[in-house]
């Protein structure tokens, strides 16, 4: 191999080190504070009540809440007062569910492009090795031939002019295959870049994502007062 020859990229890339990549990391956590303020708006549907009398046996409130009062929302909208006024909670539960949804939107896209970016470059690599196979065999060729003609020269069936002319044909040809070799080195460095940093890893080195729960976006029980 030579100095210009760029490194090969190994066969079986795993997918997870895209996981690396700082626009996903920042999707994934904008998905999570996404969720977490969905918690946030489901907490404040949560009954505000006391649970226990001054004696410490059943408070009203509860007894009223587990004795067949019809709508455990209703009751908490009465027990509440204004938390729940003009169903304000419910709506931004629904804003809330709505962001996160589209967070998830956002993350999909983001690991679709992701993939899309590593197969480009990987569909550029392969043609490039073909493309520089075609120029070092050129390349290869007239290298002889102007050696051919040097040898003429010597032995004196050819005058110089013939060694110019091969020459001539050699350095475009030479130009043409660094060229390429510099477009493989460029694509290299893309697909370390696309990968989120190369592709040798040591194990402890990995950082698998953590699951994200899904909330929930059924609407509450007469959640609208």
């Amino acid at each position: 191999m030579s100095a210009r020859t760029p490194p090969q990229t190994p066969a079986g890339l795993p997918s997870e080190l895209l996981v690396r990549r700082p626009d996903l990391r920042q999707a994934e956590d904008r998905i999570r504070e996404a969720n977490a303020e969905i918690g946030v708006s489901l907490a404040n549907f949560f009954p505000r009540i006391g649970l226990s009398s001054l004696y410490g046996s059943t408070s009203t409130e509860l007894s009223d809440m587990l004795n067949g009062t019809p709508g455990i929302w209703n009751i908490a909208a009465a027990v509440s007062g204004p938390i729940f006024t003009g169903g304000r909670n419910y709506e931004q539960y629904q804003a809330q569910v709505a962001a996160w949804e589209a967070e998830v939107a956002l993350y999909e896209q983001s690991v679709l492009q992701a993939f899309a970016e590593v197969s480009n470059i990987l569909t550029s690599q392969q043609k490039l090795i073909e493309e520089r196979k075609a120029r070092q065999r050129a390349v290869d060729a007239l290298k002889e031939s102007v050696r051919l003609s040097f040898l003429r020269y010597d032995i004196g069936l050819a005058d110089y002019f013939e060694v110019l002319e091969a020459q001539q044909q050699l350095f475009p040809a030479e130009l043409d295959l660094a060229r390429v070799e510099r477009d493989q080195l460029i694509q290299v460095t893309r697909l370390y870049r696309a990968l989120g940093g190369g592709w040798e890893l040591e194990l402890g080195q990995w950082q698998w994502p953590e699951p994200t729960p899904s909330p929930a976006p059924d609407s509450p029980s007469g959640g609208t007062t």
